[in-house]
């Protein structure tokens, strides 16, 4: 499955109201938000297996190479400001800064200032044998998530995926193992007295903020391999998929605002962003 978009950074108002920002941050998503799957296939005269993707669910459920994102928040997508979360469900701002510091934070309403798209997916198999799964992967073969890159923005920011609305099956990844010089780095997230370092965000518990870890990780480990004559499959799986069920996938896309790297070195950024699925088929006693 991939994903593509392009956002392009600019400063429009020297207004202090972001985490670690100092101007207001514009982003444009393109129209060209179109998934496609690649998927190790099982064929023999009784057997098949094939992942497909469709941008609507149900009984719409359409296969579709390549399939449209459908944007589900209502938020205009050309505008991201920097929000902060641990868990992709309570996404906080700040609406002002005192001297520069970002001390004030709201929840955000109405999931405004980040992107939350959706796809549907699923394994579709005949002729398997009972218990048989596909174990869904990361791929990109196709230089993805952030492979080609203008400018540092990749590196404050953050890609999360939901699986069938159910949280506890999120994961969020960064986009680069890269930071910005130090000199292009900025700590100003003020929580309980405490300025916020690397590896920290801020999470939202019945109308109180505070610092938490930082749950992002890098794709390695869900990324599936390729050699000359094999596939080598990583530790992780992103999903295990029952044969012909439909699973929702729900895309966040955002700047962390806690990352020292979403600062004033993020302007006019230019970035080509591709999200690829990798499906492996799965047999109990295999």
């Amino acid at each position: 499955m991939k994903r593509s978009f392009r956002t392009w950074f600019l400063t429009v108002t020297i207004i202090l109201i972001l985490f670690v920002v100092v101007f207001f941050t514009y982003a444009w998503f393109t129209s060209n938000r179109a998934v496609s799957t690649n998927t190790v296939t099982a064929r023999t005269d009784e057997e098949n297996l094939e992942l497909q993707l469709s941008s609507t669910g149900g009984s719409s459920f359409r296969d579709s190479q390549p399939a449209s994102i459908t944007q589900v928040n209502k938020t205009d997508a050309e505008y991201l400001i920097p929000v902060s979360t641990n868990d992709l469900q309570n996404f906080v701002y700040s609406p002002f800064t005192d001297s520069g510091m970002a001390s004030s934070f709201e929840r955000v309403q109405n999931e405004e200032y980040y992107y939350h798209g959706r796809v549907y997916i699923r394994a579709v198999g005949e002729g398997m044998d009972d218990g048989s799964t596909m174990k869904l992967y990361l791929d990109q073969s196709d230089g993805i998530l952030g492979q080609k890159v203008s400018g540092q923005m990749l590196n404050a920011a953050r890609l999360g995926l939901v699986f069938d609305e159910n949280y506890s099956s999120e994961v969020i990844f960064k986009l680069s193992e890269s930071q910005n010089a130090s000199g292009q780095q900025t700590y100003n997230t003020v929580i309980n007295g405490q300025t916020l370092g690397n590896n920290q965000v801020l999470s939202y518990t019945n109308g109180t903020v505070r610092a938490a870890s930082d749950p992002s990780v890098l794709a390695d480990g869900y990324t599936i391999s390729f050699s000359d004559d094999s596939v080598d499959v990583p530790q992780n799986a992103l999903l295990t998929m029952q044969l012909n069920k439909i699973y929702t996938v729900d895309i966040y896309f955002y700047l962390e605002g806690c990352d020292p790297d979403c600062s004033n070195s993020i302007q006019y950024s230019t970035v080509d962003l591709q999200l690829g699925f990798y499906g492996v088929l799965s047999q109990e006693g295999a």
